[in-house]
This record gives C-alpha cells, sequence and structure tokens, in this order.
C-alpha cells in the first residue's frame, strides 16, 4: 500500500510541475508578443501631403473638340504650380479658368482641368472647343449613299436616303470628293439637284 501511495504522490507531483512549467512558459510567451505589436504600431499623422515638384512628370493634354483628338506634350513643371497640393491646385485652376471667361483671349484654351495628380506625375488638360455656332455642312458620297457631315466633316448630320444610282453624272465626281455648303438654304437647294 506504500508503494501504491508513494506511486499516486509522485504522479500527481510530477503532474503538478509539468503544469507549472507550461502556465511560465506560456506567460512568459503572451508578454512577448504584447512588446512585438507595440513595436508595429506607427502613428498616421507621419504622412507628408504630395507637393508639385520639379521631379515629377508634368503632362499637358490639349483637347480638340473640333476633331475629338486629345494630344499629348511632356514638360518641365511650371514655376506657377510647383510647391502646390491637390487642393491648392485645383483651386489655382478654377481662378484660372475664371480668367480666361473673363479675359476671351483667341489663343487661350477655353477651359483647363486636373486629369491626374500623383506623386510621381501631374496631368493637366487645356480644351480648346472650337466655335460654337456651327456654319456650313459637308456633302459626300459614302456607302452608295448621300451623307450630310457637320463641318468637321466626320460627324454625320444627316442620312439623305438619296442613292448613288440617282444621282446625275455631273454631280457624281463633286459628290465622291465631298463639298463644303454655307448654309441650310444652300444645302436644301443643293439636295433638290440632286434627287430630281
Amino acid at each position: 500500500m506504500k508503494k501504491r501511495y508513494l506511486f499516486m504522490s509522485s504522479f500527481f507531483i510530477i503532474g503538478t510541475v509539468f503544469t507549472l512549467i507550461y502556465f511560465l512558459s506560456y506567460r512568459s510567451y503572451d508578454r512577448g508578443q504584447e512588446e512585438v505589436v507595440k513595436q508595429d504600431t506607427h502613428p498616421v499623422d507621419t504622412v507628408k501631403e504630395i507637393r508639385v515638384n520639379s521631379s515629377m512628370k508634368y503632362v499637358v493634354e490639349n483637347y480638340d473638340g473640333t476633331t475629338g483628338v486629345v494630344t499629348k506634350e511632356e514638360g518641365t513643371v511650371p514655376a506657377k504650380i510647383a510647391g502646390k497640393t491637390r487642393e491648392e491646385l485645383e483651386s489655382y485652376i478654377t481662378e484660372y479658368n475664371q480668367q480666361l471667361q473673363e479675359a476671351a483671349i483667341p489663343e487661350a484654351p477655353d477651359s483647363v482641368e486636373l486629369i491626374s495628380f500623383s506623386k510621381d506625375k501631374v496631368v493637366i488638360r487645356e480644351n480648346y472647343l472650337g466655335a460654337e455656332e456651327e456654319t456650313g455642312f459637308f456633302i459626300k458620297l459614302q456607302d452608295q449613299e448621300v451623307v450630310i457631315f457637320h463641318n468637321d466633316q466626320v460627324t454625320p448630320y444627316e442620312y439623305t436616303g438619296i442613292r448613288e444610282e440617282v444621282v446625275p453624272e455631273s454631280e457624281l465626281e463633286k459628290l465622291k470628293e465631298g463639298f463644303f455648303v454655307a448654309d441650310e438654304k444652300e444645302l436644301y437647294s443643293v439636295l433638290e439637284n440632286l434627287s430630281s
């Protein structure tokens, strides 16, 4: 019986010692993790605001409203926008657009807008919309039909339904190349001649 008592008590003591070792090792591991978490935190307010500087790519897009073509030119950052944040640049462009409207300079763009702003690149678009009033039309034979285009020669104004077969031979060569008419009165006169 003594052996049995000794065996049980030694088993209990060994179990207690292992439990105590396990508990202490877990506790020390847990303290180490708290320190690691505290070291990895970074305050948010250390991020600097991006400003326009000379190392940035400066791209000017020119939009031609009459043709719909956008051309791009790369250049150096102008001194008048250097050092500005995005908000300051947008404010500057708004003021510039107001000055453009007041001054009505013929060579100047109709408006300017900020397209993109990043730490590496600034893209600004100058919009040249062209004349607002349309003057004249362009008449041409397209897909064996007489088609009236706006004065840009690209945008269809009206499909007449007049087929190539009914056009007089004398007008056919002229229509294949296309030609301008000054106004609606002249346009309707030409169409009347073509369809008769």
